[in-house]
């Protein structure tokens, strides 16, 4: 469904995705290629790790929020708003 959706980005029902569905596969393509790039300051290379791993692992909370508070915070993650369940 990736693939189709990077195709197709303001599309994604082709895709059989939700609009919310193809937002997430498209930031999530635009990180991997953010943490491609050599130059990536460490605090910024942190936000997106822990925007993956919120990800992958089901945090609660909203982890696009939270990257982008991290972005602003310049590598501070809002823990009080966005952590592993159980509290950790």
């Amino acid at each position: 469904m990736s693939c189709c959706v990077k195709t197709h980005p303001l599309a994604p029902e082709r895709c059989g995705a939700t609009k919310l569905e193809a937002e997430e596969i498209l930031f999530a393509a635009m990180a991997a290629m953010e943490l491609a790039k050599p130059d990536l300051p460490e605090w910024k290379r942190n936000c997106i790790e822990t925007y993956v791993t919120c990800k992958e692992d089901h945090w609660t909370g909203s982890c696009y929020d939270c990257f982008r508070s991290c972005e602003g915070q310049k590598g501070e993650w809002p823990r009080d708003k966005c952590r592993r369940k159980g509290g950790a």
